[in-house]
């Protein structure tokens, strides 16, 4: 008669050690369960059940108990073990040891107290393969095989099975039942035990065929159990355990983002940054948004833009500003990376461009963001961390598509072209609200009555293209404060004047103007 017991482990971990095993010597414990532990424990609910009988019912149940214990000697016996299970990394904690009297030389002597000593706790880990609710795989099934199971045993088996609450050591909570159908297992997934061991077998201590009640429910403190190096009536067997196949992570399902215009991230940092540095910090990071655009549509994480080929720089162009032949964008349609925030700091850096940014492109922003950007040169100590801003936070001033009559730069204005020539002179047609005016009507605004006040800001670096770094330049140029005073209310965003992609030359409604 074939007999099937399904056993589980609630919280996961199974507290045993091998018979007469120092746990500091075998730090694996006992895994498989061994069949010496389950008839023992099956035995002390016999006895549990004994005592809740009336009167001397209980010696009524002696001969059950020697049934039993035949049946399981005589059986053959297999598990179906756990695939996803591992040696835990042992519990180390104080014990009482010894109740005695405080010896004279402490504090409080004479008191009488516990001596306390420190022991191992081994124990195994048991899970499922993480597939939802099938369970099948976080328990241990006991499969035997056997000729004197009778339906008065199973019934005795089955009330013994119903009271056990632990196996092993008292924290090794269990849940054990006999399943009248069991699932098919593949013969493959079923360790079996062995008479001979092999290198990468484990014992587990079994029954003797002709095992003896006595023997069985015999004290560990008896001379015959203390002295004996397996108690009587038992045997080392040997069982493989089930290999543990590589663990796996569930595919999550990615979310798609949803096109926007904006992207935002909050400045977290020790030093905080000036709007004055604004091109060191954002030359940085789009040099890293090009490069994880790059390995998003290349597949290599090595792969860097300036080497890609041409049909990948040109995927970029809204990023980057730059054909796939290095040449520059007109119209000002890439995008744009500017700090905002506080009149006298930055808080938030922000990727703006007019046409959205796409599910890749937006990726790409966010995965440059996950390394904090140095202050200043590479290496640097002092860094800014970028923490990405969801859709509940508003656009900063001046993005949110609300019309304003007067305008006013956050960061400083650097005019495209020279406005003195060498002499000190001012340039005709080049003054800063020449140029204002020039780029504004490039951009489609009517300038028409136009108001512009301007007062010099102090030198800012601006950016250099790459194409000019091998020239002798100066990348520190005058910046300019502004204010603009449109003839009606107008919405921004603007960002003017050179390396406006790089965060300079932002404006913000001024205030009280805003309509």
């Amino acid at each position: 008669m074939q007999l099937v017991l399904r056993q589980t482990f609630p919280l996961g971990r199974f507290h045993a050690t091998p018979w007469k095993a120092f746990p500091y010597d075998d730090p694996h414990g006992e895994w498989p369960p061994s069949p010496w532990r389950l008839v023992r424990a099956v035995l002390a609910r016999s006895y549990q059940l004994g005592r809740e009988l009336p009167g001397a019912a209980c010696e009524q149940l002696r001969p059950l108990r020697e049934a039993l214990v035949h049946a399981f000697a005589t059986s053959e016996l297999a598990w179906k073990l756990p695939a996803f299970t591992w040696r835990g990394p042992g519990l180390r904690q104080y014990h009482p040891a010894e109740f005695k009297r405080v010896p004279a030389s402490a504090k409080l002597p004479g008191m009488m107290a516990y001596n306390t000593t420190k022991v191992l706790d081994n124990f195994w880990l048991t899970a499922g393969d993480g597939a939802g609710d099938n369970q099948h795989e976080a328990a241990v099934w006991w499969l035997m095989d056997g000729a004197h199971w009778t339906p008065e045993l199973l019934e005795h088996l089955d009330a013994c099975l119903a009271r056990m609450t632990y196996f092993g050591r008292a924290e090794s909570i269990t849940e054990i039942h006999r399943v009248p159908d069991a699932p098919a297992f593949p013969a493959n997934g079923i360790s079996r035990l062995l008479i001979q061991r092999t290198g990468s077998a484990a014992p587990v201590l079994t029954l003797k065929p002709d095992a003896t009640l006595l023997q069985v429910e015999a004290s560990t403190d008896e001379p015959a159990v203390a002295e004996a190096t397996i108690p009587p009536g038992s045997r080392w067997m040997f069982v493989e355990r089930p290999k543990r196949p590589h663990a796996r992570t569930p595919a999550q399902p990615r979310v798609e983002l949803p096109p926007t215009s904006l992207v935002q991230f909050a400045l977290g940092s020790n030093v905080a940054p000036r709007y004055r540095d604004a091109v060191r910090l954002t030359e940085r990071f789009r040099a890293r948004v090009l490069g994880s655009f790059t390995h998003l549509l290349t597949g290599d994480a090595k792969a860097m833009w300036n080497d890609a080929p041409e049909e990948v720089r040109a995927q970029t162009l809204l990023l980057s500003g730059r054909n796939a032949d290095r040449k520059p964008l007109e119209g000002h349609r890439h995008a744009f990376f500017l700090l905002h925030g506080e009149p006298d700091k930055p808080t938030r850096l922000c990727v703006w461009r007019s046409e959205l940014f796409t599910d890749l492109e937006q990726r790409a922003i966010l995965a440059a963001a996950q390394t904090p950007l140095p202050l200043t040169y590479k290496g640097d100590p002092w860094t800014v961390n970028l923490v990405p801003l969801d859709k509940l936070v508003s656009p900063p001033p001046g993005f949110g598509g609300i019309p304003s009559r007067k305008w006013k730069s956050l960061t400083p204005y650097v005019p495209p072209r020279h406005v003195y020539d060498r002499r000190g002179r001012l340039k005709p047609g080049d003054a800063v609200s020449d140029q204002l005016s020039e780029e504004l009507t490039l951009r489609g605004c009517n300038t028409a009555g136009l108001g512009c006040e301007v007062a010099k800001a102090g030198w800012v670096k601006t950016h250099q293209p790459s194409r000019s770094r091998d020239k002798a330049s100066n990348t520190d140029k005058l910046g300019y404060a502004v204010t603009l005073t449109f003839s009606e209310p107008v919405p921004g965003p603007f960002v003017l004047g050179q390396s406006c992609h790089f965060g300079l030359g932002l404006f913000v409604p001024a205030g009280d103007e805003k309509q």
